[in-house]
């Protein structure tokens, strides 16, 4: 890899002038954009995800060797995790079409939350019992928070499946399949939000039992849950009623239509951060309102958004799959691979029969619900999250400071290999369904 050499080869100025970015630092950030854009190229030409392939290309670049040049630490794995968590969103919001999922609503929901909701529980039962896999243990709540991380789909990742296989899910599959998206992610960073409060250890050394600690706490943390939606939905309305007067009155062209959308985008996190925490909600709620509003220019409806957005996503996913891929280290890939293998296959299983219990046969004949099963796909979103999950592990209930970390390195790997796993696995599933789902769905 000529990468990393580029970024921190040794000049007699190591800095640019007038900057504290390291010389052939953008050299070495082009090329490795450039060298994810053509692995996922190649992966889809061996008719696999993009996705798995950048994760590899992520973890293939020597870390150690970036980081000598610019460090990578906290604050910019949180800004660059944020921002790409952000964007990752609202493009799910701009792709919920509502128009389009009329009759479709009731199963989307049941799907994207009840759905979402059973899947985690036996795959957080299966990681708690496969626990021992792990050599120094794996705290309770650590577990449980891990697998919090695996509840979102992700459209991106189904997209370049589809790509890859040649195929295409249409009519009620497809977009109940995006509607998913969409609520399967909201309720994961809520699921998730809620759950990493109440984990958190009691202050003063209080050794509570754990059905007491919850007790206690749980009214606490659901009215601070109904805080964060209300907050973020009051400044996702907020933006979304206000932002197509807005594109009215200041977009005269496509790449206009780019950049007033971002800064949309932006108001409404920083909004909703500024009300009570929501921001992320906030996002979504717009991207929605955005996506189904009515406009004076009819070519700025959902199809201009979505697509001008579009590539600032694919920018977004493929930032958080190589962020993953440069913090996961491959010590700790070694220690968690039997586990993570297992996960990998308990987690489609869950999924399949969370797709059973949610959605009834009379509407949906099996061979629907075992396509909708097979393009539970995570990538993005789960890795985004597990970021924010090693930031709150020295905080959880059973997890000792200075273990933290380790622990953090360990799960981190988990996900990646669960993830990745999934992403090379579900091929081989769908290649089998995908030719019944022109039949079984009609247009």
């Amino acid at each position: 890899m000529l990468i990393a050499p580029l970024i921190s080869l040794p000049l007699p100025n190591a800095h640019l002038e007038g900057t504290l970015l390291p010389r052939g630092f953008f050299l070495g950030l082009g090329l490795i954009y450039l060298a994810a854009l053509a692995v996922d190229r190649l992966a889809a030409t061996w008719r696999l995800p993009g996705a798995a392939a950048v994760l590899l290309l992520g973890l293939l670049i020597p870390a150690e060797l970036l980081t000598q040049a610019q460090p990578l630490g906290p604050v910019q794995v949180e800004t660059l995790h944020r921002v790409s968590l952000a964007l990752l969103i609202f493009y799910a919001g701009l792709k919920t079409d509502l128009r389009r999922i009329r009759g479709m609503t009731a199963a989307g929901l049941r799907l994207g939350c009840g759905g979402v909701l059973i899947t985690m529980a036996i795959t957080a039962l299966a990681l708690l019992l496969l626990a021992p896999l792990v050599p120094d243990g794996l705290p309770p709540a650590a577990a449980v928070l891990a697998v919090c991380c695996l509840g979102a789909t992700d459209s991106g990742a189904i997209e370049d499946l589809l790509v890859a296989l040649g195929h295409s899910i249409r009519g009620r599959l497809s977009h109940l399949l995006q509607f998913e998206v969409a609520v399967s992610t909201v309720v994961t960073l809520l699921v998730f939000g809620l759950v990493a409060g109440l984990l958190q250890a009691q202050p003063h050394g209080d050794h509570q039992a754990l059905h007491g600690l919850l007790a206690s706490r749980l009214p606490e943390h659901l009215g601070a849950l109904g805080l964060h939606l209300l907050a973020g939905l009051l400044a996702g309305l907020v933006v979304g009623v206000v932002a197509p007067r807005l594109i009215d009155a200041l977009v005269r062209s496509e790449p206009m239509l780019l950049l007033v959308a971002v800064a949309l985008a932006f108001v409404a996190f920083g909004f909703g951060q500024l009300l009570g925490g929501g921001g992320l909600l906030a996002v979504f709620v717009a991207g929605v309102l955005l996506s189904n509003g009515r406009y004076r220019i009819g070519r700025f409806e959902q199809q201009a958004l979505g697509l001008v957005m579009h590539p600032l996503n694919t920018a977004a996913e493929i930032t958080v799959l190589l962020l993953l891929g440069l913090l996961v280290k491959p010590a700790a890939l070694l220690t968690v691979l039997p586990l993570g293998l297992a996960l990998a296959i308990v987690l489609p299983l869950a999924r399949l029969l969370a797709v059973w219990a949610v959605m009834p046969a009379p509407p949906f004949p099996w061979r629907d619900r075992l396509v909708v099963a097979g393009c539970g796909l995570r990538a993005a979103v789960p890795l985004a999250l597990a970021v924010s999950m090693t930031e709150e592990l020295p905080h959880l209930r059973g997890v000792a400071p200075a273990l933290a970390e380790p622990l953090g390195s360990q799960l981190l790997a988990l996900l990646f290999v669960v993830v990745l796993a999934d992403l090379l696995l579900q091929p081989l599933l769908m290649r089998r369904l995908l030719p019944f789902s022109s039949e079984a769905s009609p247009p």
